[in-house]
């Protein structure tokens, strides 16, 4: 027997995916410690380049230019990532709690979520206002305003202004009338009905930079006409206006909000010291005071002995002494002290592919300096961009692995009888009509079928495809049901197979019970439970599921009984395959992931009900063989044939694009053997399109035959319950022999 790869027996969580740990799992992917798993917790697959941001609102710069792909890096940094909002954290417990997990623990724990601008101040600003964060929200509202200004009256004037006079506000409204007058101007549009308003307060703008750059940009701002507000403080916002201290009004029809930032509440919730803003307080080795286990950077952290601006500089340059110290802490060693510089260079964009220098007393600009600063920022989006598969990894630091034993087969591989138990007793109780189950623990469970009733049984088992435990056990879950689905049959009980990787009892425990929470999830909303199964240890995670289902024997839906004249429908959209063979190559846009699994968490019970209720006539869930081999198994023995409408297949984002690099999941060269079934493939020779039919889908939709006359209404009453990429994309024709033509 071989020795088993390390176990974990610590977790790292991060939360946030801010500048600073970009930067520390960029290093960390190079060196990453044995004996640890590490977690990333963002609300965002993507996190924004903040130096970058204005380049996008200008339209220098795509979304993809100025985005961390975080999901696509920690697939290639071997980094476990989850994509929910933290709502809170128990220092007491070392958990962590999710808006849509199950609680994570945690022994090492690092904020970097940044800061937005506090709207809760002001009356008025949180309702009629847009703050330049978070950016997501920033982003859509800046495609809307687009929009508006595009349909709008040349004759309607349209004042758009920022509250805040920082460089955020300042780059923020200088590109917003760049794109603006460039977009009118392209439509050879009248600007001038455009009026832009700069709000800074009691103060000038641009305060903590020198007076060389408030020159110039004092400048800039009366070259473009942008309307400069200073001695206003807002006391209050209402629709369309602000309104100032002494009383004064400004009419305003679009408000963004960029005064000073402040942290998330939860951290001082729990406990922790915070500055007044809501910022946790660390100390030089950038721990926070009060949890020496918590560490923080970037705008969420305030170093109390070096006090410095918020400003992505900061963060960034914190990134390397976070890490080393998080590898300290992980290994029992001494912290090293951090002392952030006391100057920075800033360079500040004006919209236009122009950009002024600062640092200290010194200041230069022009159109030089802005592909500068585009050669800076380009090269550090680049570090995380290019990426492939992931070299030989340097060793990193090395820890005490509790129980470092070889590990046994057989039954000695059972998880421990303590951790099931414990886990257990957090899942739903199984129905009531379940004679011997989790509610009774035995040697295996007992169901009573009622009578008249048809058993319907199915199994299906694979690898983890997403570091996501709680949403994996969710997608296993529903491709499981697939089956029972459909054949028209209604679940009725679940027993669970899983092999967990080894690691320490309080890992294997978090991972089992996020795992069975979220197929238990899935299992609830079906009206059925978990009723028992098997857990063991081995290299890697596993998780597959027994479905039991039962049926009226008139009601039962199989894969034979097509008609001529029936209309093919699908439920959802092709493309897991390529997707995520390009996610394990680290070639997938991580916003392609996260939509394929929303689509993979989708349930085809209602889509079953519905098609059931049609008398649909033949149906299958479309899974490992794709589209093109389903469909073929539906018509293999008769003497009918199909016609598929290519271009009516639906497709998941990015699917076309990595099948069209040649990214092709491992069964895809297997699927390629229903192709003689295709009788005119040659008519469509280069068309990706025709790849897809070969593409294993993992959670798929159903595929299901319905008589001409019924099809559009199914189609319209699936859209209505929720699946609206379903449509029909073929036909069955009297003659073929299996046969499928594309169209």
């Amino acid at each position: 027997m071989q020795q088993d790869p390390t176990p974990a027996s610590k977790h790292l969580i991060l939360i946030g995916g801010g500048h600073a740990h970009a930067i520390a799992l960029l290093m960390m992917a190079m060196n990453k410690p044995a004996g640890v798993r590490i977690t990333l917790i963002s609300n965002l697959v993507q996190t924004p380049y903040s130096g970058m941001l204005p380049g996008l609102i200008a339209g220098h710069y795509s979304f993809d230019q100025v985005h961390i792909d975080l999901g696509r890096f920690c697939r290639y940094a071997g980094i476990d990532f989850i994509e929910d909002t933290v709502t809170g954290i128990d220092p007491l417990n070392r958990t962590v709690q999710c808006l849509n997990h199950p609680d994570f623990s945690y022994d090492l724990l690092s904020i970097d979520t940044g800061s937005t601008p506090d709207l809760s101040t002001i009356p008025g600003a949180a309702e009629f206002t847009t703050g330049v964060k978070p950016v997501k929200p920033l982003l859509a509202y800046w495609d809307a305003l687009q929009n508006r200004v595009l349909q709008g009256d040349d004759q309607q004037d349209i004042h758009i202004g920022t509250v805040g006079g920082g460089a955020s506000a300042v780059e923020v409204m200088l590109a917003m009338q760049y794109k603006l007058h460039k977009l009118l101007s392209k439509e050879q549009r009248r600007t001038s009905h455009l009026h832009f308003h700069i709000i800074c307060g009691p103060q000038q703008i641009l305060t903590g930079h020198n007076n060389r750059v408030k020159k110039r940009y004092l400048n800039v701002l009366k070259q473009r006409n942008i309307a400069l507000h200073t001695g206003f403080r807002v006391a209050q916002v209402k629709q369309g206006r602000v309104i100032s201290d002494t009383g004064e009004v400004l009419e305003l029809d679009e408000i963004i909000w960029a005064t000073s930032a402040s942290g998330a509440q939860w951290p001082a919730r729990a406990g922790l010291e915070c500055a007044d803003n809501g910022c946790i307080r660390v100390n030089d080795y950038l721990q926070s005071l009060s949890h020496p286990e918590i560490f923080a950077t970037g705008d969420i952290a305030d170093m109390v002995n070096h006090p410095r601006p918020k400003a992505g500089v900061f963060a960034v340059r914190q990134g390397a002494p976070l890490l080393r110290n998080l590898l300290a802490a992980l290994a029992g060693q001494p912290l090293i002290r951090f002392r952030p510089q006391q100057q920075f260079l800033s360079l500040i964009s004006t919209g236009d592919r122009y950009a002024v220098a600062s640092r200290g007393p010194f200041s230069f600009a022009g159109f030089w300096v802005w592909r500068w600063k585009d050669r800076i920022d380009q090269k550090f989006m680049q570090r995380f961009s290019d990426l492939t598969q992931l070299p030989d990894q340097i060793p990193g630091a090395q820890l005490k692995i509790e129980n470092p034993d070889m590990r046994c087969g057989g039954c000695g591989a059972k998880v421990g009888h303590s951790i099931l138990n414990r886990v257990l007793k957090q899942l739903p109780p199984p129905p009531n009509d379940i004679e011997i189950g989790l509610n009774r623990p035995d040697d295996a469970a007992v169901i009573e079928v009622p009578p008249g009733k048809l058993l319907v049984q199915s199994v299906d088992s694979f690898r983890q495809l997403v570091s996501d435990d709680y949403l994996f056990g969710q997608i296993a879950a529903n491709h499981a049901l697939g089956d029972i689905f459909a054949m028209g049959a209604i679940p009725h009980s679940a027993q669970a197979i899983v092999c967990l990787p080894y690691a320490s009892d309080e890992i294997v425990e978090q991972r089992l019970r996020h795992l069975l929470l979220g197929a238990s999830k899935v299992f609830t909303e079906c009206g059925i439970g978990l009723i028992g199964g098997h857990t063991s240890e081995g290299a890697e995670l596993t998780l597959g599921f027994t479905i039991n289902g039962l049926a009226e024997r008139q009601q039962l839906l199989t894969k034979q009984g097509l008609q001529p004249g029936d209309r093919l429908i699908i439920t959802k959209p092709l493309g897991t395959g390529t997707l995520f063979a390009s996610d394990m190559r680290s070639q997938a846009q991580g916003r392609w992931i996260s939509q394929a699994l929303q689509h993979m968490l989708h349930s085809n019970y209602r889509a079953s009900k519905i098609l059931t209720a049609a008398g649909a006539h033949a149906c299958t869930d479309i899974t490992g063989f794709g589209l093109l081999g389903h469909l073929h198994e539906m018509l293999d023995g008769s003497s009918l044939g199909a016609r598929l409408w290519l271009e009516k297949l639906p497709v998941m984002e990015g699917a076309l694009a990595c099948l069209r690099a040649g990214l092709f999941s491992s069964l895809h060269p297997q699927n390629r053997k229903f192709s003689p079934f295709l009788d005119n493939l040659d008519e469509f020779s280069g068309d990706t399109l025709t790849e897809l039919l070969f593409d294993p889908q993992t959670a798929g939709g159903l595929l299901a035959a319905v008589s001409s006359d019924q099809a559009d209404a199914v189609v319209a009453e699936l859209q209505a319950a929720g699946y609206p990429e379903a449509c029909a994309i073929g036909s069955i024709r009297p003659e073929g022999n299996g046969s499928v033509t594309l169209m």
